[in-house]
């Protein structure tokens, strides 16, 4: 269990460098859906190399399916990430985006029967107040001060945004633990994702790639270099694909467990520099949004040290 853990430890930190990307290409007119391109490419070709072509053709239609499912999550959760940005800076967002644990832990209970024991259902509860806290790092309205209407309009345009993006980019996440939890026979302890590993993550990215190269299309958006592209792009894939990868290695443990430390590691990497390098202030909120991510990775593990 202990090298369970690591992996996802580093799976976090990995998926923590998409959310640093995130908020680099901003000045660079570099946004959220040219980097998903980028990872969505580099990652179908990563996985396609892998790929075993003579059972690729013979997939399962649920292998084929639920990625493909993946990709609309993705194209929700990547334009409004955008929306997002434009009215804040990374620490709520890249928070909102890994509360995905919470979602994933509700799914497995219900569909896996994966029990809740009393200190990661305490987890729960300060990962929640770990988003709240973050949410509060926001930049003030852009509104007059005395609009009170049109900065309670804003607040909830900005609230609706992060809820997206969090079921959004929770789709893929349940998606890994569904097919790395169920058995592709009963009576059988192979895993789908354990079966058809490099052929679901091929899926996944490659639905990425195209769903994200249309809106890019249909929007018209245009980074102003393309070797800032490039740069950005590649380490976002980088962080991607080994958060992926690594994350698919331990998702047959308790979505409480795995996915709870995986989301709260991303959120201490984001905002920790997000004010290192991006200048963000360390208010009270930023203190609670740390405080409490590490409260959430010690009683995460609470349970297994006593």
């Amino acid at each position: 269990m202990i090298g369970a853990i690591l992996l996802t430890i580093i799976s976090g930190i990995g998926f923590g460098l998409i959310g640093i990307m995130f908020r680099l290409g901003q000045s660079r007119n570099v946004i959220p859906i040219h980097i998903s391109m980028c990872m969505g490419i580099a990652g179908a070709i990563f996985f396609g190399i892998q790929v075993n072509w003579g059972q690729f053709f013979h997939l399962p239609p649920l292998v084929i399916f639920l990625p493909i499912v993946s990709s609309l999550g993705n194209l929700a959760s990547m334009h409004f990430t955008k929306v997002s940005l434009s009215k804040g800076p990374l620490s709520p967002l890249w928070s909102a985006m890994n509360l995905t644990f919470l979602t994933v832990v509700i799914y497995s209970s219900i569909v896996f029967s994966e029990s809740i024991l009393p200190f990661q259902f305490a987890a729960l509860g300060t990962g929640i107040l770990c988003v709240v806290f973050a949410s509060n790092l926001g930049n003030k309205p852009k509104s007059d001060d005395n609009n009170s209407s049109r900065s309670m309009k804003d607040k909830l345009i900005y609230a609706g945004a992060l809820l997206i993006v969090l079921l959004g980019n929770s789709t893929a996440f349940v998606i890994i633990k569904d097919l790395g939890t169920r058995t592709i026979a009963t009576g059988i302890n192979t895993t789908y994702l354990m079966e058809y590993r490099s052929s679901i993550f091929f899926l996944m990215y490659l639905s990425m790639a195209l769903t994200c190269f249309v809106l890019v299309l249909i929007q018209k958006a245009k980074p102003n270099s393309i070797g800032d592209l490039i740069k950005i792009g590649s380490v976002a894939a980088i962080g991607s694909i080994v958060g992926m990868l690594l994350l698919g290695y331990a998702v047959a443990l308790p979505a409480a467990l795995i996915f709870t430390i995986n989301g709260m590691v991303s959120i201490l990497v984001g905002v920790t520099v997000s004010v290192i390098a991006f200048g963000e202030k360390r208010t009270k909120a930023w203190y609670g949004t740390v405080g409490f991510g590490i409260l959430t990775v010690f009683l995460i593990n609470l349970d297994s040290l006593i």
